[in-house]
């Protein structure tokens, strides 16, 4: 039959060489102290792997490993040290934790699970008794080691989206990858530098050229970034962004003819709601209105009438679709309409791409919901850097994991 320290070494698995010296349990404080030794004479410089002789001992190491049964366990060791002829000493390569952290791969990767499913550190280190100084080491360690290991080389689109932070008053840019639904990176700032920073930082001068595409609002800074940094990817103008605008222009016209026309009070969501999810109450509504023959119908028609664009698949019909509904637009004589198709028309490039690619900016705007959620749970940020590296952690989709 094997002993207690024979079946623990089994457990722990810590690999050849090491091997149980000692166990106290404090069952007061619900604490397991596992004192283990290394007795080959031999072991891995870590750089190079080079097998070298033992040249000595590190100070006694207190590890956070995982939990027995209601008890906290603790490898207790000194760590021996090889000496390289140009490197210098160093600790010998470990197969269950890394050379200067205070817990154990298996720990480690245990409360990255936990991360990934609260979502919250503070109530992570709760659950594993832990500081949170150790659970957000842990969690930078895990989205340092997924940055290491990502490869973005494949990217053909990506996309642009702002993001306020610290109570609104400051803006970030989040480059995120469409395709593969992905955080890329953020930064502070949504001016021309910072967005060319964070796409040059972000992605290799090689992975800048394969960029075929790129998805973002019609924010200017995002548009000259982008025909600096990538002069030959096509800007698409999500119909999200564009069809916020139309609303907008059709609810402008609403509110100056609500003042005199009484059946349009309390009519806002009507307008801005797709028809195709009317109740039979709401389409009943409208048509009452729509035989008045109102200003704001006809606004309605033409912000409808807009849609037809990304029905048709061919960037030249589109086009003159375009050039037939602005001419409409300016017909109508509705001042907030004609402002609406004149900013359209500036942005008339971005939006011709959108009507043509099956590519926009709707992950982006998910991806921004999401945030919003980590954020929220969080509570906020003390600074940048955390709001970043929690961005990472789980929106980047890294593989965070030290195994």
């Amino acid at each position: 039959m094997k002993t207690i320290e024979e079946l623990l070494a089994e457990i722990l698995d810590l690999g050849e060489g090491w091997s149980i010296r000692d166990i106290k349990v404090d069952q007061r404080i619900k604490d397991v102290d596992i004192f283990i030794e290394y007795t080959n004479s031999m072991g891995h410089f870590p750089d190079t792997k080079e097998l070298l002789n033992i040249y000595d001992h590190g100070k006694s190491r207190r590890i956070r490993h995982l939990d027995l049964f209601e008890y906290k366990c603790y490898l207790n060791a000194r760590i021996p040290r090889v000496k390289h002829d140009k490197l210098g000493v160093r600790n010998i390569v470990l197969k269950w934790a890394d050379e200067r952290v205070s817990f154990s791969y298996l720990f480690e990767s245990k409360v990255l699970e936990a991360l990934l499913l609260s979502k919250n550190q503070t109530k992570t280190a709760e659950f594993f008794e832990s500081s949170f100084d150790i659970i957000h080491s842990i969690m930078q360690r895990g989205v340092e080691r997924g940055l290491a290991r990502r490869n973005l080389d494949g990217i053909k689109a990506i996309s642009l989206d702002e993001k306020s932070f610290s109570n609104g008053h400051n803006y970030l840019t989040i480059l995120s990858d469409p395709i593969n639904k992905r955080v890329l990176d953020i930064i502070e700032g949504r001016k021309i530098e910072d967005t060319e920073e964070l796409l040059t930082w972000t992605l290799s001068p090689n992975q800048l050229e394969n960029i075929t595409l790129i998805t973002m609002d019609m924010w200017k800074a995002y548009m000259t970034a982008a025909k600096e940094i990538l002069p030959q990817a096509a800007i698409i103008h999500d119909k999200f962004h564009t069809a916020k605008y139309l609303n907008k222009g059709v609810d402008e016209v609403r509110k100056i003819e609500t003042k005199t026309e009484k059946a349009l009070k309390k009519t806002k969501y009507l307008y801005l709601k797709d028809p195709r999810g009317w109740s039979n109450e709401e389409a009943f509504k409208f048509k009452e209105i729509d035989a008045i023959n109102l200003k704001t119908s006809a606004a309605w028609r033409i912000k409808e009438n807009f849609k037809d664009i990304y029905t048709i698949g061919n960037w030249y019909v589109c086009k003159d679709f375009f050039e037939e509904w602005y001419k409409n637009a300016l017909e109508s004589k509705l001042k907030p309409m004609i402002k609406v198709a004149d900013t359209l028309l500036r942005h008339i490039e971005g939006i011709l791409n959108s009507a043509i690619h099956s590519v926009s900016n709707s992950i982006a705007e998910n991806i921004n919901s999401q945030i919003q959620i980590i954020k929220s749970v969080a509570r906020g940020f003390a600074n940048f850097k955390g709001y970043q590296n929690a961005v990472l952690f789980f929106q980047g989709k890294l593989n965070l994991f030290p195994f």
